[in-house]
């Protein structure tokens, strides 16, 4: 199942499209350097998991008809301040999605996706689904 999600936004973001309508990554320097870019279409990325959602998660609602449900206010995404147990007496929580990276900087406490796999995804914009490891630091 995808779990990757390009959605569009008008704030700041490195995913736009180019002149040629498709999607490319905007690097932190050409952003500073370059005032070209300012008017592009600008869009972020959410790569979300089957994880159990818990309060104060981000997660997306994905419509098994109509696709994602943008939530209030044409919003993608909802801070979830419910109780687990809400979740647990939807019928259809399987369609709820925690959101575990992103490039939204809005997502307070969500992990950033990083660069190299920016660069990567734009060369492999069909990529509809990857998969994540959890790693562990060592205790020292």
């Amino acid at each position: 199942m995808k779990n990757i999600h390009v959605l569009p936004t008008d704030k700041p973001s490195r995913l736009i499209h180019n002149d040629a309508n498709q999607m490319c990554y905007q690097s932190k320097k050409s952003a500073k350097n370059d005032r070209k870019w300012m008017h592009r279409k600008r869009f972020n990325l959410y790569i979300t998991s089957d994880e159990e959602i818990k309060e104060g998660d981000y997660w997306i609602y994905i419509c098994p008809i109509n696709g994602l449900d943008y939530g209030d206010n044409n919003n993608p995404f909802v801070k979830n301040n419910l109780p687990n147990s809400w979740f647990e007496k939807l019928h259809d929580r399987l369609n709820y999605k925690k959101i575990i990276l992103t490039t939204d900087q809005s997502l307070d406490g969500v992990q950033a996706i990083d660069d190299e796999f920016l660069e990567w995804f734009v060369k492999n914009a069909s990529c509809e689904f990857v998969e994540v490891e959890q790693f562990k630091k060592k205790k020292q």
